[in-house]
């Protein structure tokens, strides 16, 4: 069986030029039929390697309108499947195959997978597995010795791969969310379509989740990442926004309430910088109540 053609498709914004660097070189080892680097905009031009397509956007339009950028390039050149890339990504060694053989042998045993993802790991070797939707809450489910895949309710857009066919049948990303939770919103509606998300753990990801990790003491010691003040307005504004969405299902609305009251109450009131994110929080809650979209108005 011919192996189906991968294009990468890197989104960069204001990128370190070193992680970028390592990431485009880890690309430039994968079996990839073409590289697509999207920037949003940043004040210098990403380096690029010889035979990678450079595509600069001139504003910042978000992650969901630079992916779907790189995703039609991605098509129109011939790609038989997308995989979507974060600049502070790092792809290990065999994470393409390993994402091709699942989505292969999940297609074999009747399924229709609409994209594949790897196991993410932090730059501490650590990793919470994947996630489902389950008791009111994103549950994370660390694979078993051996499982080619598990069956999950969503994955991280880095290191996703998407076969042409079920992006031209769920849809691109959308791009009024601009950033956080756009990933979601694209397995929602594939999930509603009836397509399946499954994570593989034989992939691997290194990837940096937030601007710093904060260990913070509330009834024991938790491990969290910390993002800019900017991303909690798109957290909460974008959570409220999704739950009028048909395919938003129950057990995500419970999930996600949950995790919106964590983010109040550990980077709204007791993380370092906790008023600029707790003001933040405000803004998208009513930017989300009056259904607001696009860029934050600063």
């Amino acid at each position: 069986m011919t192996t189906p053609t991968v294009a990468a498709v890197v989104v960069s914004y204001h990128p370190d030029a070193g992680a970028l660097a390592a990431l485009l070189a880890a690309l430039q080892a994968a079996p990839l039929h073409a590289v697509i680097v999207v920037d949003n905009a940043s004040p210098q031009p990403p380096v690029v390697a010889g035979g990678m397509q450079l595509i600069r956007l001139d504003r910042n339009l978000g992650v969901g309108a630079a992916q779907n950028v790189g995703i039609r390039a991605a098509l129109q050149g011939g790609a038989a499947q997308v995989l979507l890339l974060d600049q502070d990504s790092l792809p290990q060694p065999g994470m393409v195959a390993a994402l091709q053989a699942a989505l292969q042998a999940a297609a074999a045993a009747g399924l229709r997978p609409a994209a594949a993802g790897p196991l993410i790991v932090d730059e501490q070797g650590h990793s919470d597995g994947f996630v489902r939707f389950r008791r009111g809450r994103y549950e994370a489910l660390l694979p078993a010795a051996g499982e080619a895949w598990i069956d999950c309710d969503l994955l991280i857009a880095s290191g996703t791969l998407i076969p042409a066919a079920a992006l031209r049948a769920v849809g691109e990303m959308d791009e009024g969310l601009f950033i956080d939770k756009v990933d979601t919103e694209w397995c929602l509606r594939a999930a509603a379509a009836g397509w399946q998300l499954l994570g593989v753990p034989a992939a691997r990801l290194h990837h940096r989740l937030g601007q710093r990790q904060l260990r913070l003491w509330f009834f024991g010691w938790r491990r969290l990442a910390l993002h800019a003040p900017f991303r909690y307005y798109y957290m909460w504004r974008n959570g409220l926004l999704l739950r009028r969405r048909a395919h938003a299902t129950a057990a995500w609305k419970r999930a996600d309430a949950r995790q919106l009251r964590s983010l109040l109450l550990y980077f709204g009131l007791l993380a370092p910088g906790r008023w600029a994110r707790l003001r933040m929080m405000g803004r998208g809650l009513a930017d989300g109540w009056r259904g607001h979209t696009g860029a934050l108005d600063r």
